[in-house]
């Protein structure tokens, strides 16, 4: 791994610093978009204040960018992460979800600022987190 980040990282970066520059609690908006088009969702969301919830998601979102391009170190981070989630219920085609309002979020918050090539940089890097977090349900069933 490179110690200069790449240009993925420097979109991730400059979307994420924008959208909490913006609005510091962009990710309230990102569950009200989940919740609003995904109502199931919501019974997941037992466990953590929403509060927690916000800054749990925006602590693993930038943990995630600073290290976009270590998959090794997203893969052993996330993984846990990710059984978890299997235990909280979550499905994997509600990660799909995640992502739909994950990125619809952002581009609210960014406006005219978010560009195509923040799209395919988020695009690219949440799948790859999706990966990471999933290979974690591997580890379910291992004796």
């Amino acid at each position: 791994m490179s110690d200069v980040p790449s240009r993925r990282r420097a979109l991730l970066e400059q979307a994420l610093e924008l959208a909490l520059l913006r609005d510091p609690d962009f990710p309230r908006l990102f569950y009200e978009i989940l919740f609003r088009d995904y109502p199931s969702t919501q019974a997941l969301f037992k466990r953590n204040s929403l509060n927690a919830q916000r800054t749990m998601l925006s602590k693993t979102l930038m943990a995630a960018i600073d290290h976009i391009d270590d998959e090794a170190w997203l893969f052993e981070h996330l993984a846990p992460l990710g059984a978890a989630h299997v235990g909280y219920g979550v499905t994997p085609e509600m990660y799909d979800w995640m992502g739909v309002s994950l990125k619809a979020s952002l581009v609210e918050v960014c406006g005219d600022d978010w560009t195509a090539d923040h799209d395919v940089a988020w695009a690219d890097t949440f799948a790859i987190l999706v990966r990471a977090m999933r290979s974690g349900e591997a580890q379910l069933s291992r004796p």
